[in-house]
């Protein structure tokens, strides 16, 4: 077991929100998030039913909970922020318990 934590938020978009709008106000956090202390990965998804998950793995608990709170008053998170559904909403910061990486190449 590692002290890497991901943080896991679920939404939905309101309605008008383009998946293309939603993209590119996400890639205006890139160098906000990038430069906070612990950052190590970030991947964005939608399911099938509308519902997106922002998946960001952080070193520890303690930077991923500061993350979210400086993340919160930063001024390249409004316009993401406004673009989310508030009533489907949903963080959750877990302990990474595994990793499987790719096998290496073989010659």
């Amino acid at each position: 077991m590692t002290k890497t934590v991901v943080e896991v938020v679920t939404f939905k978009l309101n309605p008008g929100v383009s998946d293309a709008d939603y993209v590119a106000a996400s890639q205006k956090t890139e160098s906000f998030i990038g430069a906070m202390r612990g950052f190590i990965d970030r991947r964005l998804s939608k399911g099938e039913d509308g519902t997106w998950m922002d998946y960001v793995v952080w070193a520890d608990m303690t930077a991923a909970q500061d993350a979210s709170a400086q993340f919160e008053q930063a001024e390249c998170a409004a316009d993401l922020m406004q673009m989310i559904d508030p009533k489907t909403l949903m963080m959750r910061h877990e302990r990474q318990m595994w990793t499987m990486s790719p096998a290496p190449a073989m010659g």
